[in-house]
């Protein structure tokens, strides 16, 4: 008999844990703008400029236009279909080695390199990266 009790706290605990996963932990952390920036600078000297767009977790389900502007950047996305969107990003806009990126593009989920410009000299390159979250 007591063994059935053990199996039954396990499987509880584990529908539990289960449900918190799938409503709750998934949405943790999405900002409300549905979209996060992100740089990290590379081995070679270059700048991998990632933006993080949640496409269908958190409030952000359904959304079909991402803006953003911070210290160095504006974006403005906006979806074309279902995997189409239009991308007006400006990187560094005051600054001397600003950036625009105008286009459109197919994104699936994870990430997709949609530009990629040099920088001064002796640094390597800096790509903008977009990643698809669904």
């Amino acid at each position: 008999m007591g063994w059935r009790l053990w199996l039954s706290a396990v499987v509880c605990m584990v529908a539990i844990a289960s449900a918190f996963h799938v409503f709750l932990l998934d949405r943790v952390g999405v900002p409300d703008n549905g979209l996060r920036v992100s740089e990290a600078t590379r081995e070679d000297g270059g700048i991998d400029w990632t933006i993080r767009l949640y496409d269908s977790v958190g409030k952000g389900k359904g959304r079909r236009r991402w803006q953003a502007a911070g210290e160095g950047y504006r974006i403005d996305v906006q979806r074309r279909g279902e995997h189409g969107f239009a991308l007006d990003i400006a990187y560094r806009p005051e600054s001397q080695t600003r950036h625009h990126v105008r286009q459109q593009v197919r994104l699936a989920e994870g990430p997709t390199l949609v530009a990629a410009f040099g920088q001064a000299q002796g640094r390597g390159e800096t790509r903008v990266i977009i990643d698809r979250v669904k």
